[in-house]
């Protein structure tokens, strides 16, 4: 998101402590910006450990208590070079980095925060990493301290002073060196001890490498199974990738490599398992979504692209329809997606990025061209943050019937004015496993008034929680299910077409089967579950016709009816007429 004005700042506060509430390791980068007021802010103190860029601009707030923060890595900077960037807040007073001990690339720019003390104090030159060539150039626009601060000409010190030959310590003497697997410190000599990873963390202990998942064996001379193999996820060495991510040869990624395809298998337990496979030969074509393959950098779904997701169940990558994807450019020869062009997505069981909805049709009263999506996986992220977002739109209902999971990031409904349905949703229960329900739901149409206008559940809908209007929008139902609708019971002894109740779903009886007035027609969907039959019965089964002249079991099987409706054999000296 870095310095973009948020839509709300009251969303962009609840968004924040949403995203960071719990977290000690942040995966990715760590961006605090337009707070006003006086915000609890206290969720940011468990903070150890930031694998990107610290980045605290366009603030009021007087304090942020980022105390415990030991370790900024660097593995994505600020504007392609600051590790730590801290611009233009008006009111910040301390930065409170008092456990910062270790930057490891990157540099510091702190510029324009007019009441900030003791920038210039801080040894610097100290917190930036071991191996940092240069370090003089890493240190951008340090701003003087206020005017009003008071000055301490000693400057305050952010490593203790080690023997010489130790990288780090936690004393002067030559017995109080850390292990060189430390990062930021350490309590003791081992590397268990360590404040933080220069490497890898496996269950505490830091290494240079994740346990290998094939081990050479001297004696054979071929590689084995190691038993106690562990995944690369980020600085972490895993026994299994968390959700969401691919399980490749040796780690966690959220995209295959080339030449591998993804593949989900189902275990018994119900628990996905998602990994990368090698493809023998090509790999099989897929389409791909904003972000990924041939639309790698393009922002927005519109009328050049749109063709790219006909026929497609599953998309790898996002979607994202702004304002600009409904408008007509006349210097590209683009022209505006029209509510019809929509219809592509009519067969979308699934998006392994986020779906992003800023814009829509004015006449288009719901979100229906998705109304086969089941899974949004999160894998990418909108603005870093979001997994699905529905915001500014002119819809009545959300109409995603059958959406059952999402997962890896937050779901925002925001400010769409006359939508209704939405505050009985059970997103607790589509978000995957113990996920906490992080959702920011506001500013759309009042409940009350939606129900004085008749907006509200289809009385078949399980406690009252649907995605639209009518039976067919349940999210669960009290009684049946038909298909995608709810019902208040099966067609079992009346109705055209006669049914049997399979776990609360109604299942038709097999075609062959005869409507029984009064009674159960058949007992399960196949021809032999009749209880009587429309046409004819071949022996336990029902039949349009008796079998004359058919193979099986390299033999002729010549039969016919009798007065009771039953297939017979003929008799042996029978000849064809």
């Amino acid at each position: 998101m870095k310095l973009a004005l948020p839509s709300s700042l009251e969303n962009h506060y609840e968004m924040l402590r949403l995203l960071y509430t719990g977290c000690q390791v942040i995966h990715g980068n760590l961006e605090i910006t337009h707070l006003q007021g006086t915000p609890d802010l206290s969720f940011l103190q468990g903070i150890v450990e930031v694998q990107g860029y610290v980045l605290i601009a366009h603030v009021s707030v007087a304090e942020i208590p980022l105390t415990n923060l030991r370790i900024i890595r660097g593995g994505r900077l600020y504007n392609s070079s600051y590790a730590l960037a801290v611009l233009e807040n008006t009111g910040i007073k301390e930065l409170q980095l008092r456990s910062l001990t270790e930057i490891l690339l990157g540099g510091v720019y702190i510029l324009g925060n007019p009441q900030l003390c003791y920038p210039q104090q801080i040894n610097w030159i100290d917190v930036l990493g071991k191996q940092q060539r240069n370090k003089e150039m890493k240190l951008t626009h340090l701003q003087p301290a206020a005017p009003y601060c008071e000055y301490n000409h000693n400057e305050l010190v952010t490593h203790v002073q080690c023997m010489s030959g130790c990288q780090y310590c936690k004393g002067p003497q030559a017995s109080d060196c850390c292990h060189d697997q430390c990062a930021a410190g350490c309590s003791g000599p081992k590397n268990s001890d360590c404040l933080a990873c220069h490497n890898f963390n496996d269950s505490g202990t830091c290494k240079e490498s994740c346990p290998l998942v094939m081990l050479y064996d001297i004696k054979t001379h071929q590689l084995i199974p190691n038993p106690n193999k562990k995944f690369i996820f980020g600085i972490i060495c895993v026994k299994q990738c968390p959700y969401n991510f691919l399980t490749t040869y040796s780690a966690c990624t959220r995209v295959c490599p080339k030449g591998n395809q993804e593949v989900i298998t189902i275990h018994p337990d119900g628990k996905e398992m998602q990994k990368c496979e090698q493809c023998e030969g090509e790999c099989p074509e897929v389409c791909y979504g904003l972000g990924m393959g041939n639309l790698q950098g393009v922002s927005a779904v519109n009328s050049s692209n749109i063709g790219f997701f006909q026929g497609c169940k599953k998309i790898y990558g996002s979607l994202a329809f702004l304002p600009q994807s409904f408008k007509a450019d006349p210097l590209t020869n683009l022209t505006s997606l029209q509510a019809a062009d929509l219809e592509v997505f009519r067969t979308l069981e699934e998006i392994t990025g986020y779906l992003y909805i800023d814009a829509w049709p004015e006449n288009s009263g719901d979100l229906g061209v998705f109304e086969n999506l089941k899974v949004i996986r999160g894998r990418m992220l909108y603005k870093g943050v979001y997994l699905l977002g529905i915001q500014s739109l002119q819809i009545e209902s959300l109409g995603l019937r059958s959406l059952r999971s999402v997962s890896g990031g937050l779901v925002l409904v925001h400010n769409n004015s006359r939508l209704c349905y939405t505050s009985s949703l059970p997103w607790s229960s589509l978000l995957y496993l113990s996920q906490e329900p992080n959702l920011i739901s506001n500013n759309n149409r009042d409940p009350q008034a939606c129900g004085k206008n008749g907006h509200v559940c289809d009385p078949l809908c399980k406690n009252g929680s649907c995605w639209g209007p009518g039976p067919s929008q349940c999210v669960s139902c009290v009684s049946y299910q038909r298909g995608k609708e709810c019902v208040k019971e099966c067609n079992i002894r009346n109705g055209l077409v006669r049914e049997f109740s399979d776990d609360l779903s109604c299942v038709p009886c097999h075609p062959e089967c005869r409507p029984v007035n009064g009674s159960e027609s058949c007992s399960g969907p196949g021809p032999d579950q009749c209880v009587e039959c429309l046409h004819f019965q071949d022996g336990d089964v029902c039949v349009e016709r008796c079998p004359s002249g058919v193979k099986e079991d390299q033999h002729t099987v010549w039969k016919y009816s009798n007065e009771s409706g039953h297939c017979i054999p003929c008799p042996n000296n029978c000849s064809v007429s």
